[in-house]
């Protein structure tokens, strides 16, 4: 179960992506490519920051670094076709917590990221203990991430570089939750989410101030 969610949250979001990039009036070999490109990257840097944390002692897919090779996507395949830039940033950005949201039923059923020790109302009863229920939580809190996103858009509306702020740092007080964060200050997903948000943060203030002058 866990594989086929995990191939669902990549079929889902990359399909949202190339439904929206149509809405833009993309060219269907365009966004046909830009798929691949994303799936390939995803994918690839999932994996690679997962080797990289565990010191090649496990194989798996890590979320942020699939978040990582996403955007990476879309910074390169904007270069190659600049003039869907930006439809790029708004369909991938919008598909990200849909398929954050619908990776995360695949860690419930598979019982990894569990969560902080907690005895109060919907705790998870385990061999380790009562713990508080952080897949289910992320899948919830994304998947109506998402609807909301998607709401925003279609009033055009969205930004995809406030969005992106706003889902990283959900995801950095979501970690707290995480029985991996006990004993920590600080966790490594919540340093590249912190990183991701600052260079964002400075970027929409880069460009506000560029807009202003014009």
């Amino acid at each position: 179960m866990y594989r086929l969610m995990i191939l669902t949250s990549f079929v889902l979001g990359l399909l949202s992506a190339a439904l929206v990039l149509k809405r833009q009036n993309v060219k269907a070999s365009i966004i046909g490519l830009s798929v691949i490109l994303e799936m390939t990257f995803t994918f690839y840097m999932a994996l690679i920051v997962t080797v990289i944390l565990s010191g090649a002692k496990s194989c798996g897919l890590n979320s942020t670094g699939g978040v990582l090779g996403l955007i990476l996507g879309v910074i390169i395949f904007g270069l190659i076709t600049p003039q869907y830039k930006k439809d790029f940033w708004i369909a991938y950005t919008l598909s990200l917590p849909l398929m954050y949201g619908v990776g995360k039923i695949g860690c419930s059923f598979a019982g990894c990221c569990a969560g902080i020790c907690y005895d109060g109302i919907f705790h998870i009863a385990t061999d380790k203990g009562n713990l508080f229920p952080v897949q289910i939580t992320e899948v919830v809190i994304f998947i109506l991430l998402y609807i909301f996103s998607m709401i925003i858009y279609y009033k055009d509306m969205y930004d995809p570089f406030v969005a992106s702020v706003i889902y990283a740092v959900a995801k950095i007080l979501l970690d707290f939750l995480r029985d991996t964060h006990e004993g920590r200050i600080i966790s490594t997903n919540q340093i590249m989410c912190l990183t991701i948000v600052i260079i964002l943060i400075v970027y929409i203030i880069v460009r506000k101030r560029h807009e202003s002058k014009s």
